[in-house]
């Protein structure tokens, strides 16, 4: 997105509070991918983005009481009389014009012109947005933001590399490759960071390519296309790479492959912002296989599905047994995405209890999916898809409002003592896409339902894999007063890191650890986490206790809870408010 430029006011224009802030419009026009000015009455200008400036050729020049019809007569008549009605009050779409500019490309532009109503309905002035569309001869030829070619140059550079494609050993290398969660990098720090953070891993890409900026070469240079290695971006956060020459192997690609995962896992800095991000690609070796340029995309592309489905930093190469998976997944993804609309989705509840006082203190909710034919499926069918796709985004607000809502349920029944808080799981995506999620929990809080009855947990591998994007928005849920539960804590590399550069109320013990407190190994494990704890002043939860031996070692070692069959299967809202009030009523000693 192109950075605002803000001009001194026109002599006619008064400083009020309905004159926009360089901020308001830097705002307003983060959110619009076209050319935008802003005039006063007397159609001067007040600002313009590079955008409006580039296609008019204006430049850095003296604004300051200047119309457009004085600094260019050509456009400037059309134009004026389109300000000069929606002054009037219009709102008029209009200006179409088809020109050639001086490298002999076509450009098709139109121009939408309405009036800048203030707050006390009077009409301060006009803004101006414009669109302007390149033909199909120069769609592409260059991405204005990180210099690389654009989608047009890249699949003519398929095209090339198609026709002198030879077996798929030696076959001319392309890759696909995707940035995850990109929009959580916008949404945090805002675009203009998210545009430089964008150019730098272009630039990474260009030099690892050993690419030129495409705005270097020359529109009608063919020997541009037909060889050499290429970058090109083809969309918001994806990268498409082409070599100029043939691989010897498979493994000559993936090697390159990893390498460009490498760069851009490298830290970028922007002022104080050490931003970190993860990737996935997708690449194949050009053979007679592939007819034409789609069937080469679509490969590609699932290939990059396929290295998604694995984790982040994955590289994968296309093989025809993939195209077979891919359909699977999407018929998956399919069902689930009706799943979400036709409210299959359900909850059930495990109980958390306190192991000193023997009372329930908390829960963990659960997703299920509940299938008109199949019943109850287990998540681990289904959440690796949700999360891949993104789904996992809308599902986990869904399970946020959802808690509430039982929440209320029980608090009316059962009284609010009855429960401290409930525990919902936030995946990887979510943490790292969080405008959804914070809007969700910014939308409760404004309901008047206290945050801190809600215990986030997330796995420490999501914590650690953004620092700087986890500061953030951990600053945001301790705001908000929601708490934050470290999951499957000490499975990690990071978990000691965790601790200690963010502030975490709760760790939960793995099962796996709590399995193995009959050994005497695991038994000291377990005491080196709950010592860890207690050194950062976190409570601990234990999960998996299914045996009354194991209970009684956690209880006498000073772990605060438990959660585990010992004590209840989950279960759905109604059964779990019905156990909670029974072993309040009860105490019946099971723990």
């Amino acid at each position: 997105m192109a950075t605002l430029i803000s001009f001194p006011m026109a002599r006619t224009l008064k400083h009020d509070a309905e004159t926009p802030s360089p901020e308001w419009i830097s705002r307003f026009v983060d959110d619009i991918p076209t050319g935008v000015a802003v005039f006063d009455r007397d159609l001067s200008y007040v600002a313009a983005n590079p955008a409006w400036l580039d296609v008019f050729g204006l430049g850095p020049r003296p604004f300051e009481g200047r119309r457009h019809d004085e600094l260019d007569p050509i456009t400037g008549i059309e134009i004026a009389q389109l300000q000069r009605r929606a002054l009037c009050g219009q709102v008029v779409d209009g200006g179409n014009t088809v020109e050639r500019d001086a490298a002999g490309r076509l450009h098709h532009r139109a121009i939408s012109v309405r009036p800048r109503i203030g707050n006390d309905g009077n009409i301060l002035g006009v803004i101006a947005a414009l669109q302007d569309v390149v033909t199909e001869a120069s769609q592409g030829a260059s991405d204005r933001l990180t210099g690389t070619a654009g989608r047009h140059r890249f699949l003519a550079r398929l095209r090339a590399a198609l026709a002198t494609a030879k077996p798929r050993r030696d076959g001319i290398p392309v890759f696909l490759l995707d940035i995850d969660n990109f929009k959580g990098v916008n949404d945090l720090y805002g675009t203009r960071v998210g545009d430089r953070v964008l150019k730098t891993i272009a630039d990474r890409l260009l030099e690892a390519s050993r690419s030129r900026p495409i705005r270097a070469i020359a529109s009608d240079d063919a020997a541009s296309v037909e060889e050499g290695d290429m970058v090109a971006r083809l969309g918001a956060d994806e990268f498409g790479i082409v070599l100029g020459s043939p691989a010897p192997s498979l493994a000559y690609a993936e090697a390159f492959a990893r390498r460009l995962l490498q760069l851009v896992a490298t830290p970028v800095e922007i002022g104080e912002q050490r931003i970190r991000l993860t990737a996935n690609i997708g690449f194949i070796l050009t053979g007679p296989e592939h007819r034409n340029e789609d069937d080469l995309l679509r490969d590609l592309d699932v290939a990059l599905q396929e290295a998604k489905a694995r984790g982040p930093n994955g590289a994968k190469a296309w093989e025809p047994a993939l195209t077979s998976s891919v359909g699977r997944r999407l018929a998956l993804l399919d069902q689930l995405r009706r799943a979400l609309d036709e409210h299959e989705f359900v909850l059930q509840y495990q109980p958390i209890l306190s192991l000193q006082e023997g009372r329930v203190v908390g829960a963990e909710a659960l997703l299920r999916w509940k299938h008109p034919t199949e019943g109850i499926i287990a998540p681990a069918h289904f959440l690796p898809a949700l999360e891949e796709s993104g789904l996992i985004v809308p599902v986990g607000c869904w399970v946020l409002r959802e808690v509430v809502s039982q929440m209320q349920v029980w608090h009316m029944l059962y009284g609010r003592d009855m429960l401290d808080w409930v525990s919902v799981n936030v995946s990887a995506r979510q943490f790292n896409d969080p405008s959804l999620l914070l809007s969700t929990l910014n939308e409760i809080h404004a309901s008047g339902f206290p945050l801190d009855r809600i215990k986030l947990e997330i796995t420490e591998s999501a914590v650690m894999r953004n620092p700087e994007l986890t500061r953030t928005v951990l600053g945001q849920l301790h705001n908000l007063g929601i708490r934050l539960a470290l999951d499957d804590f000490g499975t990690g590399y990071s978990a000691l890191g965790a601790l200690r550069h963010y502030q975490v109320d709760t760790i939960k013990i793995d099962h796996d650890f709590t399995a193995r407190l009959d050994t005497e190994d695991g038994k000291e494990l377990v005491m080196a986490l709950l010592r860890i704890a207690r050194i950062y002043g976190a409570d601990v939860v234990a999960e998996g206790v299914e045996t009354t031996a194991q209970h009684t070692i956690l209880r006498g070692s000073g772990c605060g809870y438990g959660q585990g069959y010992l004590f209840a299967k989950p279960m759905d809202g109604s059964f779990f408010g019905a156990y909670v009030l029974t072993h309040m009523v009860e105490n019946s000693g099971t723990c």
